[in-house]
């Protein structure tokens, strides 16, 4: 952003956006929040019971008409009197505080062609309101107090889940459960502060070694639960984001084939020319509630031009990602140079050995995979035999059941990046303690420890944080 964040992001100011997508269909909606909602809608809204929709109670439905606001006044001049009527809506009122942004806020359900919706916005605009920027309706529930940093990023969460566990994971956070156990591990830390600061300010004796114990076991205990945080935040990214499964492969075994097959449409060109798959295409699909990102890969050939050689060379970056790897091994075919390197390539990796084409005669000798170790699984993509198979292993391959959902939380990059400096920052004060260090050191250690609490929790809303935050949203949201 050009302009400083904080500024653009004018609270004084009454926004509005689409809040549906802008396409053809049954209803479009316009949402509006700030001080002067109720009066800028009034302008352009005409009820069918002719009511004042600024003396109306909060949490009601209004039918009527959205009319042209005759802004222009050489138009309104020479207008009969008659309004124009643009479109037939519902409006919805929820007064401040008790909406999602703590200020009065007004949904207008109208129509859903991209043309009517985009002019009731114009007409919104030429009477007061703005366009709101990408996340300025949860920006606003923020600063007016209504939810923390933690559980604005869980809607995100909740828009991006691709499985149950990881929406369920984000509505426990959206509920303040990531936000409980957060401000836990800050009070804990809080309250050791206070006695060093108390210790400095006072001249109270911390200097004895039991003081000193005492300070070192509290420390010890919060930096054990905050390494447990991390962990559990990087296994909850897997609920999240999905496990990354690589499909890989000689050239035509018919890996775009399963590709297409799993992810239930023809997503990538299948063709009997060699290396017609010429990069790493990637989707998310859902295999018994597990969320994968499923990729092909282009087959392992020697390059004969700078494109297949990137291709290739970006199959064997795909290979050291995956967390599965789908080795697909052509019924039809011997078992050739390029398989044999593929096996000795991802040897080391959790896989799925796949025998394809099942419906054509086998010339592959199973004895040649003697020394490939892996769950095998034998289907004919083409002919649609032995997918279900498939997903059963990749299911039980990549169970979340290890993972401790009831405690894991959703966490961006920066609050990651912020715990691993609230973890640096008491390590060091446990090793100055150690090495006799005099307390103002610590003191100052803990502190900073605490601002980035802080910044995690959005009680310190820097432009950085803001920024990183909520540009990643939607307009409207």
């Amino acid at each position: 952003m050009n302009q400083k964040f904080i500024k653009r992001y004018n609270s004084t100011d009454t926004i509005a956006a689409l809040a549906t997508f802008p396409s053809k269909a049954a209803l479009g909606i316009i949402k509006l929040s700030g001080p002067r909602a109720l009066d800028i809608v009034s302008k352009v809204f005409k009820p069918k019971n002719k009511k004042n929709l600024k003396k109306v109670k909060t949490y009601t439905l209004h039918y009527g008409w959205i009319i042209e606001s005759c802004s222009d006044k050489k138009k309104a001049e020479k207008s009969d009197n008659l309004p124009v009527l643009l479109d037939e809506v519902l409006v919805s009122v929820m007064r401040k505080p008790h909406s999602y942004t703590c200020e009065d806020v007004v949904e207008i359900s109208s129509h859903g062609g991209v043309f009517v919706v985009n002019r009731i916005l114009k007409e919104l605009c030429l009477v007061g309101a703005r366009l709101a920027l990408p996340g300025e309706f949860t920006y606003r529930a923020v600063i007016n107090g209504r939810i923390d940093l933690l559980k604005a990023e869980s809607i995100l969460d909740i828009v991006d889940a691709h499985s149950q566990q990881g929406l369920q994971v984000a509505l426990d956070q959206l509920n303040g459960k990531a936000s409980k156990n957060i401000n836990d591990l800050k009070d804990r830390l809080q309250l050791v502060f206070v006695e060093t600061e108390a210790a400095l300010n006072f001249s109270e004796d911390l200097s004895t070694d039991t003081a000193v114990s005492e300070l070192i076991k509290s420390l010890t205990v919060i930096r054990s639960d905050i390494t447990a945080l991390i962990k559990r935040s990087a296994e909850a990214l897997i609920l999240k984001e999905g496990v990354k499964c690589v499909i890989c492969g000689r050239t035509n075994a018919g890996k775009s084939t399963l590709f297409n097959r799993l992810l239930g449409r023809e997503r990538v060109i299948v063709s009997e020319v060699a290396a017609t798959t010429r990069d790493v295409v990637e989707e998310t699909i859902v295999v018994r509630g597990v969320p994968l990102r499923i990729c092909d890969t282009a087959g392992l050939i020697t390059p004969k031009d700078l494109v297949t050689k990137e291709a290739v060379l970006r199959t064997q970056k795909a290979f050291g990602e995956a967390d599965l790897i789908i080795l697909l091994l052509d019924n039809s075919r011997a078992l050739s140079r390029d398989d044999k390197f593929l096996i000795k390539k991802i040897k080391d990796k959790k896989k799925i050995i796949v025998i394809n084409k099942t419906d054509l005669k086998q010339k592959l000798n199973l004895k040649d995979l003697k020394g490939c170790r892996g769950r095998r699984v034998f289907i004919s993509a083409l002919k649609d035999k032995g997918i279900v198979a498939l997903e059963k292993a990749v299911a039980e391959e990549v169970s979340f059941a290890d993972i401790d959902r009831e405690n894991s939380v959703f966490l961006s990059a920066y609050q990651r990046q912020s715990f691993a400096l609230i973890e640096e920052k008491i390590s060091k004060a446990l090793r100055f303690l150690g090495e006799g260090y005099t307390l103002d050191f610590i003191n100052q250690l803990l502190a900073e420890a605490l601002d980035e609490f802080s910044k995690i929790t959005g009680e310190v809303l820097t432009e950085d944080v803001l920024e990183t935050v909520f540009s990643n949203f939607c307009i409207g949201k």
